[in-house]
């Protein structure tokens, strides 16, 4: 080992050598770079090498690069302050300017750290974080020619790696910048291949004809190239002195590359590709014009792969969305001129624009998001479908109020464009309705929709007519909901909202879904009559569905439970809160008994942060509870206090609430010792 490394050591004399002559280092800061680099070299050779000594050795070779390019600046500028001064004492104008040239020493340590880059991924070839790592730090460098070997090797190790084929294509395309145009803005670049891109990404689709990042790096490969034909044209427009021979030449490979980028070919082939590739994912597809909106020029793309969509998806409810919202925002792209490289419009050209459009429109039927979503329903009758155009349309509705400074001045185009939409959405309801086409989540958007055009007799004729004659509506919690809130507005009678839940509740099973949302709904209901209207009957029902609200919960303690918009605890803070406002102690006491010691509901650990909220506002409630009955004596009050308090403290303890645990510890010491100060004790 020691002779190994003292040979690379030995190998880095003559630079070192180098560094000490220009000045970079002095003799001693020489001396401390070789003792660090012999011990971190030991470190690498010994049996079982660590990555961590690697990257340790690696970055201090970078500070140590940094502080060598900083010290190379400086004493170049002292030496070019030096001739300066030299030129004005001897009056001499034809002293030339000194020439910095480039030694030995200047390159060596990015060498080495080249070096220590190829020794790490030998030892570990299956960690891609080396070949990343190496690879940055050759662009930081600007070390091309190794930056290709770089990216050559990691794809031979990892092919499957679709990231490092998009980025060794990304090189091989943008090539690499290698100075500042004259107006110091504009970066002067070479080394960009078209070919050599194509083919790396032609190879990794090979290895990964699946991979849709690279089918779609691909396409947008092919784009920026046409892209940059066009702006090349545009700005070769000077026709150069050449003989008759090169001019017809050249002229027959403009018209053959004129017409692969006129007519898109490329793209259009490589989409067609990915298609036949990956056939089944309309999503895939909707991103090739995710792509298409970056460059201009792209309709005919874009108008391919929607015929696409149209035939291969017809079927699909999500292609016809993505049809629409395609339409819509290719439209506002049209209308604010977005792409890649787009210049702004002149005046004039916007005058002759809006022209056009003007006369287009006249002759031409202008496809609306709302006119696919139509024709969507005419094709594909299916609920989904029905669903999926009554929530696109108020998204659309909202997009148009989005676009308006003053939601409550529309322009006269947003209000009729919003009309019209509220107007599709009746039509949309309306052919539902005759066709049968309905499922319980449907016709409790369609309920909501026309309550909310201002329709709310024809909502509640709408969702009766299907509680009556529709079975799925019929055994659906949510549809009752709705049907209880739509009777109970129109009727502007609270009662007939309770009416409707318990006729839901002798309907609907016990285990079913949506029955403790049903019971809840009710019971909160009911609690909101009695206070205005406090009769035994409604208190006796109180309490019944009180135990069974106690009883499903213990039955749904296994089960995911997303039905119920209100927790238990919440429910039963609420009847407290009602007993206490009738002033019934003994009620208050019953109610939250049977919740903390007479259901297993407190032992069973796992509380969502919802319900350990209401817990702790219960607990507090209880307490209030105790501590105003007066009427018991201080042992009582106080072993009940007790009670109260161990059974918050275990709860918090037990769903990992420390700090509320203790913060119930120290209110029930101070607690009990206010009880005991005012019973004189």
């Amino acid at each position: 080992m020691a002779e190994k490394v003292q040979a690379i050591l030995d190998r880095m004399v003559p630079s070192l050598k180098d560094l000490l002559d220009k000045e970079v280092f002095t003799e001693s800061e020489i001396k401390a770079i070789v003792a660090r680099r012999r011990e971190s070299e030991y470190l690498l050779c010994r049996r079982a090498a660590r990555k961590s000594d690697f990257l340790r050795y690696i970055e201090a070779e970078k500070n140590l690069e940094r502080l060598r390019s900083l010290r190379t600046k400086k004493i170049a500028a002292r030496k070019a302050a030096q001739a300066r001064e030299a030129r004005k004492s001897s009056h001499d104008t034809n002293l030339t300017k000194p020439k910095s040239s480039n030694s030995i020493g200047d390159a060596s340590i990015v060498q080495h750290i080249h070096l220590l880059y190829v020794r790490a991924k030998r030892k570990w070839k299956d960690d891609l974080s080396f070949h990343l790592q190496h690879a940055e730090f050759a662009k930081e460098k600007k070390s091309y020619s190794m930056l290709s070997k770089i990216y050559a090797e990691a794809l031979q190790i990892h092919p499957r790696n679709t990231g490092l084929w998009i980025e060794a294509a990304s090189h091989e395309y943008f090539g690499y910048v290698i100075g500042v145009g004259e107006d110091g803005q504009q970066e002067i670049s070479r080394g960009g291949s078209i070919r050599n891109a194509r083919v790396l990404l032609q190879r990794g689709l090979r290895v990964n004809p699946n991979s849709q990042e690279l089918w779609l790096q691909s396409f947008s490969l092919e784009l920026h190239y046409i892209q940059k034909i066009r702006g090349r044209k545009e700005v070769l427009k000077v026709v150069q002195n050449k003989s008759s021979s090169e001019q017809v030449e050249e002229a027959e490979e403009e018209d053959e590359l004129e017409s692969l980028v006129e007519g898109a070919k490329l793209p259009r082939i490589i989409y067609k590709n990915a298609i036949k590739a990956i056939p089944s994912d309309v999503m895939f597809r909707v991103r090739f014009v995710e792509q298409c909106k970056l460059f201009p020029d792209t309709q005919l793309i874009v108008d391919e792969i929607l015929q696409s969509i149209e035939t291969d998806f017809g079927n699909v409810e999500e292609a016809w969305i993505s049809r629409a919202r395609i339409v819509m925002d290719l439209g506002k792209n049209r209308e604010n001129n977005i792409g890649f490289m787009v210049e702004p419009e002149t005046e004039d050209e916007q005058k002759k624009k809006r022209k056009h459009d003007d006369s287009s429109n006249s002759s031409t039927h202008k496809v609306e998001p709302l006119d696919i979503l139509d024709e969507a329903t005419d094709s594909l009758r299916t609920p989904k479908m029905f669903l999926e155009t009554l929530s696109f349309t108020k998204w659309y509705i909202n997009h148009i109020l989005e676009k308006e400074q003053d939601q409550n001045d529309l322009s006269e185009e947003a209000t009729r464009q919003v009309s019209d939409a509220g107007l599709f959405m009746k039509r949309i309801i309306t052919k539902a309705r005759t066709h049968d086409i309905m499922s319980p989540e449907l016709c409790v958007e369609c309920t909501s929709i026309l309550s909310h055009l201002g329709y709310p007799s024809d909502a509640l004729e709408f969702i009766e007519q299907l509680m009556n004659n529709n079975k799925e509506c019929k055994s659906s919690a949510s549809c009752w909901l709705k049907y209880a809130h739509v009777k109970a507005e129109v009727a502007l009678r609270p009662t007939i909202f309770c009416n409707i839940l318990r006729k839901a509740l002798e309907l609907l099973p016990l285990n079913s879904d949506g029955y403790k949302l049903l019971l809840s709904e009710l019971f909160v209901r009911l609690l909101e009559v009695s206070s205005l209207e406090p009769t035994t009957a409604h208190d006796q029902e109180l309490s019944i569905l009180y135990d069974k609200l106690l009883l499903i919960d213990h039955k749904l303690q296994n089960k995911e439970d997303t039905d119920a918009r209100v927790t238990l605890p919440s429910l039963c803070a609420a009847y407290i809160n009602y007993a206490r406002n009738k002033g019934d102690a003994n009620l208050s006491k019953k109610i939250y008994n049977k919740i903390i010691f007479g259901s297993n509901y407190a032992q069973v650990p796992n509380k969502t942060a919802e319900e350990i909220s209401d817990m702790k506002t219960l607990y507090h409630q209880c307490i209030a509870v105790e501590k105003s009955d007066v009427k018991q004596n201080y042992e009582s009050r106080k072993r009940k206090l007790i009670c109260v308090f161990d059974a918050a403290i275990e709860f918090f303890t037990m769903n990992g609430c420390d700090r509320l645990s203790n913060d119930f510890t120290k209110m029930k010491n101070q607690t009990l010792s206010e009880l005991a100060f005012s019973a004189g004790k």
